[in-house]
């Protein structure tokens, strides 16, 4: 991540700025936000692989949040209860 930003500081940004479900390019997504493209990449990446967006290569490549779904911040801190609880 060039910029220093922490990575989850950006996953939280690109999830929030396309938490409406609709379909965005990841240069939309460059523009919504103050993060570089590879970071945005990177957020996005990881928003697919683990069940918080999907993506979609009709014309160009598209993502789109997960509708209904807590966002990573949420889940991470479900997470955190539950092992606090159970652990």
């Amino acid at each position: 991540m060039a910029s220093g930003f922490p990575r989850c500081e950006v996953v939280d940004w690109v999830w929030l700025a396309a938490a409406d479900g609709r379909w965005r390019s990841q240069r939309d997504l460059v523009h919504k936000t103050r993060f570089k493209e590879e970071e945005i990449a990177a957020a996005l990446r990881f928003l697919v692989k683990y069940g918080f967006a999907e993506s979609s290569y009709a014309e160009e490549e598209r993502y789109r949040m997960i509708a209904h779904a807590p966002s990573p911040f949420e889940a991470a801190n479900l997470l955190r209860a539950f092992a606090n609880e159970y652990g």
